[in-house]
């Protein structure tokens, strides 16, 4: 079987062409980037695929997206360094033969307070952070970011993090000053293209697919993971293919006998992903998610499958789909331009357990034809036990589609219906939007949970290259289980990474 799968590696990876590309980027994916730079490549008559995120893109056309966006809601001309550095330009440039490195300060620097919840006083967030990339040759594009955080929250992130010690999306973390948490977060990953149609990347990142606001079939929801992701473009970019082999963890305390200590259970992990673009107004993605048991306490150490190697799609799926030592999840991702700028999306999932979820969406620019106004309106589902949860959404033994007790997929785990409205305008360097969350979910041993979160938020955004911003808003979260919030903020932030704060 080993051997098998490594000649299936080398025939279905095999190096379509040797030209090499220019120097690659990568493209931010975050909620501010994706309605300013993507909708470029979502206007694009090119054959770009938008499905699998993060994208690498060339450079050069990185840079030519951001100055559009920087010439639609500013271009004005700055002389001065000053000027240049807070309004367009990266912090720090190091530019060589066959070298080029970009260094930019992140930050999130927030205070407020819940409105409901006064006796908790001020409720604050203090990010410093790095951004470190670049290019050696046209062959190697390397990225890496440092945050540190020390923040306050409001109750219901509180009560969640106190489960298991767990920042929503930022992994571990401990107490700081009694009732706050510290979480050092890095992410870093290199990535190397052999040839224009040919790359291969190794980090310890997160992976999104898909179109919308969530995902059905793998989010950037949970905690960062270490992968190694091979790329296959084919029929003049019509058909791409990413095989990631993952490892994975069950965050999980035991008693020792000394209060209890953390264990962390590893399990390994297949994500492929085909997917076909025959034309500019129409995607079409097969992905097959496949979670490998490497520990469980009847066995101890579990052995990993050969099968685990193999790059070729659905063949773990169909070999191991009644193994009681695997998660297997399957779905299809759709993408429908009819309207130069109107989109309908789709995902469909479905588990080795029979359970199943769907999303249904649709996005937009420039709605009613008003410049700036922008919008999108999703349906998400998912059926009791979808990707291992157990009937309360919550993650059950050791091959759920969970990473660091966080849904790998859909923020809400399983057993829930969810409506997603979002409406942003952008005028100059003015951005207001307003994001609704409603629907109802199966959290504990309650009665089923229904939720309503409301998201306001006005910012003026300096740097299109970080999303540098100051900032203010309020979240209203009325749950009928758990007493409402009102979290009023404001701050100074930048703005590179979706944080999922909305469950």
């Amino acid at each position: 079987m080993i051997k098998f799968s490594g000649l299936a590696f080398v025939v279905l990876f095999s190096a379509f062409g040797l030209h090499i590309s220019a120097q690659q980027t990568r493209l931010n994916f975050d909620l501010i980037s994706t309605f300013d730079q993507g909708r470029q490549l979502f206007e694009s008559d090119s054959i770009v695929h938008l499905g699998y995120k993060p994208m690498m893109v060339d450079r050069d056309f990185y840079d030519t997206l951001v100055e559009h966006t920087f010439q639609r809601y500013n271009g004005r001309k700055y002389k001065r360094w000053l000027g240049r550095k807070l309004y367009k330009e990266n912090f720090a440039i190091i530019r060589q033969k066959d070298l080029y490195i970009t260094i930019d300060p992140l930050m999130n620097f927030q205070a407020g307070t819940d409105l409901k919840d006064s006796d908790r006083g001020t409720l604050t967030t203090n990010t410093r952070a790095l951004l470190v990339q670049g290019n050696v040759t046209d062959k190697i594009y390397f990225r890496t970011d440092f945050y540190e955080t020390q923040s306050y929250f409001p109750a219901y992130l509180d009560t969640f993090i106190l489960q298991d010690r767990v920042v929503p999306g930022q992994g571990r973390a401990k107490v700081f000053k009694e009732t706050g948490w510290d979480y050092p977060v890095v992410t870093g990953f290199v990535h190397f293209q052999a040839t224009d149609n040919l790359d291969f990347q190794f980090g310890h990142d997160k992976l999104f697919i898909g179109h919308g606001y969530r995902s059905m079939l793998l989010s950037d929801n949970a905690f960062n993971f270490p992968y190694l992701r091979a790329g296959l473009k084919l029929l003049k970019n019509k058909i791409n293919y990413h095989a990631a082999w993952a490892a994975l963890q069950v965050k999980e305390k035991i008693d020792d006998g000394a209060g209890g200590r953390d264990l962390y259970i590893r399990k390994a992990a297949n994500f492929n992903y085909f997917s076909f673009k025959p034309s500019p107004l129409i995607e079409v993605g097969l992905f097959e998610g496949v979670i490998w048991e490497r520990w469980n306490p009847n066995d101890g150490n579990v052995d990993l499958s050969p099968l685990f190697v193999n790059p070729i799609p659905l063949v773990n799926s169909f070999a191991t789909w009644n193994d009681s030592l695997t998660g297997t999840n399957l779905g299809l991702n759709l993408l429908v331009k009819p309207f130069g700028r109107i989109a309908f999306y789709g995902q469909f999932v479905l588990d080795n357990r029979d359970q199943n979820g769907f999303q249904i969406g649709t996005r937009g620019y420039d709605l009613f034809g008003i410049k700036g106004l922008n919008y999108l309106l999703e349906f998400n589902s998912g059926s009791e036990s979808l990707s291992g949860s157990n009937d309360f959404g919550i993650q059950e033994g050791y091959t759920a589609f969970y990473h660091y007790n966080q849904p790998l997929a859909h923020t809400w785990g399983g057993d829930f219906n969810e409506l997603v409205v979002y409406l942003g305008y952008r005028w100059r360097q003015l951005m207001g939007s307003v994001k609704v969350n409603a629907g109802q979910r199966n959290v504990s041993f309650a009665e089923p949970t229904d939720l309503t979160i409301v998201d306001f938020n006005l910012a003026y955004i300096f740097n299109p290259r970080t999303n540098l911003m100051v900032f203010g808003g309020a979240v209203m979260r009325d749950d009928s289980n758990f007493p409402a919030t009102q979290w009023v903020y404001f701050g100074l932030k930048t703005n590179l990474r979706n944080l999922y704060y909305d469950f």
